[in-house]
């Protein structure tokens, strides 16, 4: 059996799609309060933090988000969906986590750790999205392109290396991946009937 034939199995995946679709929609609608906070509000405080903009806040999404992903891997029906989900919840527990625990610290330490994590994200993200066949293709791929867009550019340190930026390249990753999750929740939609 080919790579792709075996992905054509997801239509079986058991999370139901109203879940998918509702975590995506408030994934967006943060992410993009978080950007608009980053961008607007750069010298936002959270934690005693100042130095931090944002970035806790998004931190906190992320663990939140990481979370639900452990949760979802252990009440898994079937061995792929607990594989699949306690990956992306153990990434973005740990990344939440030392970002959290960074705060006494010096932002810029945090830079190729967000560079690294928004282009491993997005990476998985498209190849899911070509692997599954999505319907919905060239908005999560260019949501995805979007996302190492951000990456690259923070890792370039354009147009800055604060912390507002971080937050801001951060937030924005969280609404694009939230795009992505209600696009594959309407995928999941589609293929219920097939099934």
């Amino acid at each position: 059996m080919s790579l792709s034939e075996k992905f054509a199995g997801f239509e079986r995946f058991s999370t139901d799609w109203r879940r998918l679709f509702g975590r995506g929609l408030t994934q967006l609608l943060i992410g993009v309060a978080l950007t608009i906070a980053s961008a607007f509000n750069p010298d936002g405080s959270l934690m005693h933090a100042g130095e931090f903009s944002w970035l806790p806040m998004a931190a906190f999404v992320i663990l939140f988000v990481g979370l639900l992903e452990c949760l979802d891997a252990i009440i898994a029906k079937e061995l792929r969906d607990f594989f699949l989900h306690l990956q992306n919840g153990v990434l973005d527990v740990v990344v939440a986590l030392l970002i959290v625990f960074s705060i006494s610290g010096n932002p810029d330490r945090l830079s190729l750790l967000l560079v690294a994590y928004l282009l491993v994200k997005a990476i998985i993200r498209i190849i899911l999205i070509y692997a599954t066949r999505l319907t919905q293709r060239t908005s999560a791929v260019a949501g995805s392109a979007v996302s190492i867009l951000l990456g690259l550019l923070m890792w370039a340190q354009w147009p800055s290396s604060e912390a507002w930026f971080l937050a801001f390249c951060l937030s924005a990753d969280i609404g694009l991946r939230g795009w992505s999750l209600m696009m594959f929740g309407l995928w999941l939609r589609e293929q219920k009937p097939a099934a």
